[in-house]
């Protein structure tokens, strides 16, 4: 299992959603380093977190990886339906492969 914060930043997409909230998606450099993603599961489920909180383990075929959050904040969001769909994180589509939407306080 990987769990080191600088891999876990270098596996993620983000992007402003409106004023003071970030989406967190899974970028192309997990999937390389992962594999087809079999599973996830979520480490948080509400309220607020630090830098560096673990939030979620993904598992893919060539290895498991523990992402943490690349700030503090307060979850607004979470993409449930990942947990019933982990494939949606094996190609780029902004739409499904999102997992949080943090408020940055």
């Amino acid at each position: 299992m990987i769990d080191k914060p600088e891999v876990s930043a270098s596996a993620l997409w983000l992007t402003p959603l409106e004023q003071g909230i970030i989406r967190i998606g899974f970028a192309d450099d997990g999937r390389e380093l992962l594999g087809p993603v079999q599973k996830i599961t979520w480490q948080v489920e509400q309220g607020r977190v630090h830098l560096g909180t673990p939030f979620l383990i993904v598992s893919g075929v060539n290895e498991e990886l523990t992402l943490h959050f690349p700030f503090a904040g307060r979850i607004a969001q979470i993409n449930e339906d990942l947990a019933a769909h982990p494939e949606w994180l094996n190609n780029r589509n902004d739409d499904l492969d999102w997992m949080v939407d943090l408020a940055i306080e």
